[in-house]
């Protein structure tokens, strides 16, 4: 999305997954295999590549989806988010105080 690869092709956080997936095989992945593998030594799969985009496809549509919906599901949202957060902060301090 927001990498020295944009320029090749730009994932559309809109289209589904199955109408962008062939170009994404097609134009992304081979320089995006290239990157990463000149920088974790081969160690990196395309399917790796391809389940970590699809990750990241995901969670940016399921957010497109939500501002779609309108402002209700977007303060929900904010609600939510906001909730995980204050609870990985408190599991956090209190793995960290178990160590």
């Amino acid at each position: 999305m927001d990498s020295e690869l944009s320029e090749v092709y730009k994932i559309d956080n809109k289209l589904t997954w199955s109408d962008q997936k062939n170009d994404i095989i097609t134009k992304l992945l081979p320089p995006l295999y290239k990157l990463v593998n000149k920088k974790y030594k081969n160690k990196v799969t395309n399917a790796n590549l391809l389940d970590m985009l699809y990750s990241r496809w995901r969670s940016r549509h399921w957010v497109n989806n939500i501002e779609i919906q309108g402002d209700d599901h977007i303060k929900q949202n904010k609600r939510r988010v906001a909730k995980n957060t204050r609870m990985q902060m408190v599991s956090n301090c209190s793995i960290n105080m178990k160590l």
